[in-house]
């Protein structure tokens, strides 16, 4: 998420010291960021409306789980790498319902060595989700920290995308 260079993804930002929190409202610009970009990506190509799909990691993933079911009309699928949803938390079992009930198709990977999100937090969606029975898939890898899980994620999350389309 664009501006929110301080902070978690939903949560205010916490400055470290000697730095200001510029611009105000960190969590609304990054929002505005992500669906602005949704909307020139699809005036500028030939996008099919039902296979747009939104993919995140670390502070994005968490993005991912707060923009996810908020404008779930939009996707046909989610993908969540090592999400950084510490401040969305104490909301995990709502937003969670909310994705399950859009019916919203969501993998979230993450490495078991990530000491920037540590695998009990990503875990715990896990298992939220599960108990849920919606379309989820969680993969978990070993020997990853935060930046290897990226790459070798990708293979799966794309088999993942290319079975779902957005359904209407």
């Amino acid at each position: 998420m664009g501006y929110n260079v301080v902070g978690f993804y939903g949560g205010p930002p916490v400055p470290r010291e000697g730095q200001a929190i510029l611009p105000p409202k960190v969590s609304e610009l990054s929002e505005k960021d992500v669906m602005n970009v949704l909307a020139l990506a699809r005036a500028e190509f030939n996008v099919d409306p039902d296979r747009i799909y939104l993919l995140g990691h670390s502070m994005g993933g968490a993005g991912v789980l707060y923009l996810g079911p908020k404008y779930s009309d939009r996707w046909a699928g989610l993908a969540a790498i090592a999400p950084a949803a510490f401040s969305l938390e104490p909301n995990r079992q709502n937003i969670i319902s909310r994705i399950s009930k859009a019916h919203l198709p969501l993998i979230i990977t993450q490495g078991d060595e990530d000491r920037s999100v540590p695998v009990e937090h990503t875990r715990a969606w896990a298992g939220a989700m599960k108990k849920l029975g919606s379309n989820f898939q969680y993969i978990e890898m070993t020997h990853h920290n935060h930046a290897t899980v990226i790459p070798d994620s990708m293979p799966a999350i794309f088999q993942f995308f290319e079975s779902h389309q957005r359904k209407r």
